[in-house]
């Protein structure tokens, strides 16, 4: 094949997931949206499905794509319905939607009854974040709304820690207790979840009753530390397509060597990955063995310094550090790294 190769290490992947459980000994939602961080969203939930008690997803489209091999574990969809057709969507497939307002629990408890189809759902509050949910003064009014719909079931109550500075993080569980004080009058068993991996990790004051792990699966703890020993769920490697002798004084699109370079410089490898493989245009991009890039990335190949033997080498082992080297963080590394790769899983 011609694409880049993605190894994903499913093994890895499961025993980071016992970590977590072990971490916070509560109920673990593996969060598998966008295609589970590049990692491939179908085998991560077969991998993770006699582990994970619920699964959860950006978009209604990701939720069935895992359907299947979530083996009929719940799955939540965190983007809030915003017409008819995602609400009917939501519960004709059995789906958990999350309500962040009072305008979305009319949307589907109008849908429900319509159709005469049950739903379970989240409701999300705001703690800080500012994206979905509601702030505690409108929860009241929803919890009310809804506990007179005899479609509409409210299983759950959940929000985001939006930093995880110790004193800021326990003020937004502050918030996170109250307005779970006042659900609990409406629906006492609901499951609470506050935290994903960052806040997993700040106690288990903050696990709550279910904790949503995303990067964390992945091996990577989100502000770049490795306290947890977790295990790379992903190798990135692209094809040697050729070495070739160095001439002409050129390398890739407007690159111009001066004469001292020209002489320190023999031979070239042309490798088959280039920006268009998810991989950031500037030689100092961060992949491995950057330093020998004689040029920017073009969209389909990147060309290096020295000559090797063809095969495949290694683009990305550690997302970190290609994060640190190009002032961005490992989750955009990884959901962009796999983008048109061929996946390739071993399962140990």
């Amino acid at each position: 094949m011609q694409k880049i190769r993605a190894e994903i290490h499913l093994g890895n992947i499961r025993r980071n997931a016992e970590k977590f459980l072990s971490l916070t000994s509560k109920r673990l939602c593996a969060v598998v949206k966008a295609n589970a961080y590049g990692h491939g969203a179908e085998e991560v939930t077969s991998a993770l499905e006699p582990i994970a008690d619920t699964f959860a997803v950006a978009l209604i489209d990701e939720a069935i794509a895992i359907r299947s091999a979530a083996c009929g574990k719940e799955i939540l969809v965190f983007t809030p319905p915003t017409d008819g057709a995602q609400a009917y969507a939501l519960a004709v497939n059995g789906f958990t939607a999350s309500i962040p307002d009072l305008r979305t629990a009319r949307l589907l408890s109008e849908v429900c009854k319509r159709y005469a189809l049950p739903i379970r759902v989240h409701l999300k509050v705001n703690t800080g974040m500012n994206r979905y949910g509601m702030n505690i003064s409108m929860l009241g009014r929803v919890c009310k709304f809804l506990s007179a719909d005899p479609f509409v079931r409210v299983t759950g109550l959940y929000s985001h820690l939006y930093t995880t500075d110790y004193a800021a993080a326990q003020a937004q569980r502050a918030l996170f207790v109250q307005a779970q004080t006042v659900c609990k009058r409406y629906y006492p068993k609901i499951i609470s979840h506050l935290s994903a991996t960052c806040g997993a990790m700040l106690g288990k004051e903050f696990a709550f009753d279910m904790t949503r792990i995303g990067i964390g699966l992945y091996g990577y703890e989100p502000n770049g530390t490795k306290t947890l020993g977790l295990e790379k769920g992903m190798t990135v490697y692209a094809p040697v397509i050729t070495d070739r002798k160095f001439s002409y004084g050129g390398a890739g699109y407007g690159k111009t060597f001066s004469k001292s370079e020209i002489e320190k410089i023999e031979r070239l490898t042309v490798c088959r990955y280039g920006y268009a493989d998810g991989f950031l245009r500037r030689a100092d991009n961060g992949t491995a063995a950057w330093e020998q890039n004689a040029n920017n990335l073009c969209m389909d190949v990147c060309i290096q310094k020295g000559g090797i033997k063809r095969g495949y080498v290694p683009v990305l082992t550690d997302a970190d550090e290609t994060a640190r080297q190009t002032g961005t963080i490992s989750y955009e590394v990884l959901c962009a790294a796999t983008r048109r790769a061929e996946f390739v899983y071993d399962d140990e």
